[in-house]
């Protein structure tokens, strides 16, 4: 059967044709279904039912690094649509091993789960933006052995030169035995030597020569340092047993093999092309892959280095593993992965819900734990491969995590003690009440001590003076103020401990104080002070330290880090309103568009409500007692202001208050810890908000707004086991409609039900959204993705029946998560410009600041 463009398979429309091979064809397709698009990879022959339940096998796990399987049709794959190019040598040194390191990354996450590739090559490797992913993984050879179709069908050309498979094939395969993960490695050895040099390692004219140069002779030597020529030959050795035996090994030997590039080799051994490479790997392995990171204490040389963050990445927040191996931070599309002897950085699927002040390694490294923010979820992932797993609930806004050698995993809280759960999931319950002689509030960023019976960690109190750090037992018996501050904000700062470098006598406990970087020196066996606290370095956003002397931070500035930004709708930047600010937390436009209304933080504990007057771009402050005001609704008419003050206490309350600035606020309610005024109905009667129950999590309620404040009790409007929020009423004269955020469907979406409940419900985004908004006409909606880096629009019909298009992209403002679920964006009445929270430098003119990482970091410094 003849495929054209229009064609469909199953739920599957073609697109438009992407190759073709001996086997079958590739097309480019539409699911219908979960309207998406997928590479359409089909058969020339009906699959077995062999091949089937391997190919449905193989869909069960992911790795960022292998294209993903999401379905299997009779004769037709459907896979993931990749954007990129096979791979071609020869390659810069430095490009090479960093690719190499990607496909070694992938087959040990593979070979573990049991599968081998069968038919690892260059064609079968695309590289993209985000490194290299590989396709046919455990498909392209399903028999045992090669028979004689495989050599003089499919490897043949019409002009009968080899071109494909057979060059890449082992001697065991060719012998017609078991392909296992020693076979990869083999062809492994093949494609690493095709990147450095241009040339296929075993070549010729027709098969059985080409068969002859596998079986008996040696590739012709690379013009290479002789430790990376050493680990090719042994990939490519005959015999599997001579072969390294997986490939996490064989990704140790290379970069081991960078480290001994260091020692220049004779320029009469190498010729003057091995000699250029020689200098390439002897600058990289100084500058990047500094160290192999052995099991073992690191030299005493202090090391200073920097590495960039993917795209606008200014969420300022890094994790680096016990081992200093691995540096974790928040970038777009969720959690970010840099094997410090890598030049690349990857993307951990499934994990753009993270909440980046929530991250922190499990003590082997093998795992990354991380709080989903929005969904209150606490999740950890394998970052060899894999989707995330929910461990449980969290109780209520998080504030840093840590996790121990006993499986014991540890939560800061905003509102409340730290939590403690199994690291084998469960619900987070209380480790320690909170001290009521100091008036605690909340106890946050908690780090665990390497006795295993000691954290440190921040504690906000009702008392100023008893705010500041403190070391606690895992009971909470003992407890001691360490560092005192007087004024920690609601977020607070982040804290680690780093144990006494070889020879040294005192572990430092690091912590920020007004954008410095400051180690205390402690005891290391009774964590008491030992000298005075100094600086490490200064305008520091973020940091983290491994227990092996590897320190990574970040800077910004403490002051504008971001803009209100104004966009058309096709992203082209309009110009900025208002001044910047250290943080702007959420925004709302007043009816008419002519004022703003923005909380903001300037200083350590204060954030207020602004309005600012879009013509003059004049701000003008509403609020003053630095209680942590946000969540806000303007009135109908504009004259007054919803706001929720208090934020993060273990009590907040809503007020409202006239925005000429006239009178005083006036009490409406007083709830939770996580209540948000969000909307006001249109006639003024409701006013939309969430607020947090013990039994439910997050819900929607209503106040009536036209009755007594005595008789306004808060009626629930949805309340279900789910967790719902950011709610907006439908801009019509009777608001019948609310749109809302719900983690019903296991990821945060918009969705938009009838008021009052029972007309009917609608889930407007797809693929996961946070924060929502109405046109003024009502017939648009918009919604940011769940990194707050793209805004999307819906149009709508609300009448005579609710009626939602598809959810079309509108441009990308690599704006970053703002915090929560609170939209970072509002737009006009006109619904031609938007206004967006963004970085304060312009998302097109640069990246965040680059990460400082320096090993042996107490080396030299003056104390």
């Amino acid at each position: 059967m003849e495929l054209k463009p229009g064609d469909k398979l199953g739920r599957y429309q073609l697109l438009s044709p992407i190759g073709e091979g001996g086997m079958g064809e590739v097309w480019k397709a539409r699911d219908t279904q979960l309207d998406r698009d997928v590479a359409l990879k089909v058969s020339k022959a009906a699959f077995t039912a062999r091949f089937d339940r391997e190919a449905r096998a193989i869909a069960a796990f992911n790795h960022p690094n292998i294209c993903q399987i999401y379905d299997v049709g009779p004769n037709y794959l459907v896979m993931e649509l990749i954007d990129g190019a096979p791979l071609k040598g020869p390659l810069p040194v430095e490009k090479a091993v960093s690719y190499a390191g990607l496909i070694l990354d992938a087959l040990d996450a593979a070979h573990r789960k049991g599968f081998t590739h069968r038919d690892l090559k260059p064609a079968n490797i695309l590289v993209t933006k985000q490194g290299i992913k590989l396709l046919d993984f455990g498909l392209a050879k399903q028999a045992t052995g090669l028979g004689p179709d495989d050599v003089t069908g499919a490897a043949l050309t019409v002009e009968g030169q080899i071109s494909g498979t057979l060059q890449y094939m082992s001697p065991e395969q060719l012998h017609g035995k078991e392909a296992d993960a020693r076979s990869d490695i083999f062809a492994f050895g093949c494609v690493l030597y095709e990147m450095l040099s241009g040339k296929k390692a075993f070549s010729g004219s027709s098969a059985a020569s080409v068969i002859a140069a596998i079986l008996e002779r040696e590739p012709e030597p690379l013009q290479t340092t002789p430790p990376l020529d050493r680990v090719i030959r042994k990939c490519l050795m005959k015999d599997p047993d001579e072969r390294f035996q997986s490939a996490r090994d064989l990704k140790t030997a290379l970069s081991w093999a960078m480290e001994g590039a260091t020692t220049a080799p004779s320029q009469s051994r190498l010729g003057k092309g091995g000699w250029i490479a020689a200098g390439v790997l002897a600058v990289l392995a100084a500058g990047v892959g500094f160290i192999h990171f052995r099991e073992k204490p690191l030299e005493a040389n202090r090391m200073r280095f920097e590495i960039p963050a993917p795209g606008n990445a200014g969420n300022y927040s890094l994790a680096l593993s016990s081992d200093g191996r691995k540096l974790a931070f928040l970038g777009p599309g969720g959690l970010w992965i840099r094997d410090l002897d890598s030049l690349e950085s990857r993307l951990l699927p499934g994990t753009d819900d993270a909440d980046a002040r929530s991250t922190f390694w499990s003590p082997d490294g093998r795992f990354l734990g991380y709080v989903a923010g929005t969904a209150r979820k606490l999740r950890k992932i394998d970052i060899s491969g894999g989707r995330p797993e929910t461990l449980g609930d969290v109780p209520g806004a998080t504030l840093g995590g840590t996790w121990n050698q006993d499986g014991l995993i540890v939560l800061g809280r905003q509102d409340g003690p730290l939590s403690r759960v199994s690291q084998s999931g469960g619900t987070a319950v209380p480790l320690m009440t909170r001290d009521a002689s100091i008036g605690e509030l909340r106890q946050i960023w908690p780090y665990f001590l390497p006795d295993r019976k000691h954290l440190v960690y921040q504690a906000r109190s009702s008392q100023t003076e008893r705010n500041g750090i403190y070391l606690a037992t895992l009971d909470g018996k003992d407890r001691r103020l360490l560092v005192q501050r007087a004024e920690i904000t609601p977020q607070g700062e982040r804290l680690a401990y780093a144990p006494p470098a070889t020879g040294g006598e005192s572990g430092h406990l690091l912590f920020l104080r007004d954008g410095a970087l400051l180690a205390l020196p402690l005891n290391p066996r009774s964590f008491e002070p030992a000298g005075e606290a100094f600086r490490v370095a200064e305008g520091v956003a973020a940091f983290s330290v491994s227990s092996n002397g590897v320190l990574a931070y970040q800077q910004g500035t403490a002051a504008g880090t971001q803009s209100l930004r104004w966009f058309d709708r096709t992203g082209k930047p309009l110009g900025n309103l208002g001044p910047p600010a250290n943080r702007y937390v959420d925004l709302t436009l007043s009816p008419d568009g002519k004022r703003v209304a923005v909380s903001k933080a300037d200083s350590p504990g204060a954030v207020d409500i602004w309005l600012i007057d879009v013509a003059r771009g004049v701000p003008t402050r509403l609020t003053f007692d630095s209680r942590d005001n946000r969540f806000f609704a303007w009135s109908p008419d504009g004259s007054r202001l919803a706001y929720v003050s208090g934020f993060g206490l273990a009590h907040t309350e809503m007020y409202v208050k006239n925005t000429d600035g006239t009178g005083n606020p006036e009490l409406i309610y007083k709830g939770s810890s996580d209540l948000a005024a969000m909307s006001w109905s249109s006639d003024g009667k409701f006013l939309l908000f969430s607020g947090f129950t013990e039994k439910t999590g997050q819900d929607l309620f209503t106040l009536q707004m036209d009755r007594k404040a005595a008789e306004r009790k808060p009626i629930p409007y949805l309340q279900t086991p789910f967790w719902e929020f950011t709610g907006q009423f439908s801009p019509d004269p009777e608001s019948h409609w609310v749109l809302y955020l719900s983690d019903e469907s296991g990821k945060i979406e918009a969705y938009v039900q009838s008021f009052p409940p029972g007309g009917g419900k609608f889930q407007i985004s797809n693929g996961g959204a946070r924060g929502v908004r109405w046109s003024r006409d009502g017939k648009e909606i918009f919604y940011n993705s769940l990194d707050g880096n793209a805004l999307f629009s819906v149009k709508v019909k609300t009448a005579p029946k609710f009626e939602a298009e598809v959810p079309k992209l509108l441009f990308r403002t690599e704006a970053g998560q703002t915090g929560g679920t609170a939209a970072n964006f509002d737009v006009t009445p006109d619904g031609n410009r938007f206004l967006v929270i963004t970085a304060a430098q312009a998302p097109d003119s640069g990246s965040a600041p680059k990460i400082t990482v320096v090993v042996n970091w107490t080396k030299g410094l003056a104390k």
